[in-house]
């Protein structure tokens, strides 16, 4: 989890900047068609409508992915067909930073799935424990349930066992009646 965390600065920052870069990909679109230089229907490679002036929504990571795919791929199909290159910034500099943000995501994701296998183990670990704590406990109580409960509680402690009050037990008439396992729950 320490490493996902920390790597994740570097992850947030690749994320911003190929953010930026398909945004200003897709206005550089928009002004040329704006300007004349191409035709409304060049949209319709890179997935957007013909008529839609603004840019998509770039907010989650999910968004930035597809943009980013449908606008590589829509520039290598206009390139096929000898159509001239949309510049500054060219689709060859988004790829960079696409495909530096795609190694950095599915590395996050590899760090996310082996955090959450860790959490996993942990919590499972955690219950196997938790019973085998309850077990002793159990088994150490009925060793001494003989004695009397000062005794009992004296000796249980040689075990680790400690008995924690609740403030109405405190306050009850018998201190050493049904005390609460600490520790468990």
């Amino acid at each position: 989890m320490n490493i996902q965390s920390e790597k994740n600065k570097e992850y947030q920052k690749r994320l911003k900047k190929v953010r930026l870069y398909i945004s200003h990909f897709i206005q550089v679109v928009n002004m040329a068609i704006s300007r004349g230089d191409l035709v409304a229907d060049t949209r319709s490679f890179f997935g957007l409508e013909e008529e839609e002036k603004k840019v998509p929504s770039l907010n989650s990571e999910e968004e930035v992915i597809n943009w980013g795919k449908q606008l590589i791929d829509g520039e290598q199909k206009r390139r096929t067909m000898g159509m001239s290159p949309i510049t500054n910034p060219t689709i060859a500099v988004l790829k960079v930073h696409y495909d530096k943000f795609m190694e950095y995501h599915n590395y996050q994701k590899s760090l996310k799935n082996r955090s959450q296998r860790a959490q996993d183990q942990l919590n499972a670990k955690r219950t196997q424990v938790d019973g085998v704590i309850q077990q002793i406990w159990n088994e150490v109580e009925d060793t001494y349930n003989d004695l009397p409960e000062e005794m009992r509680r004296e000796k249980a402690s040689e075990y680790g066992l400690v008995y924690v009050f609740r403030k109405n037990e405190l306050n009850s008439t018998n201190l050493f009646q049904a005390p609460r396992m600490g520790g468990i729950g």
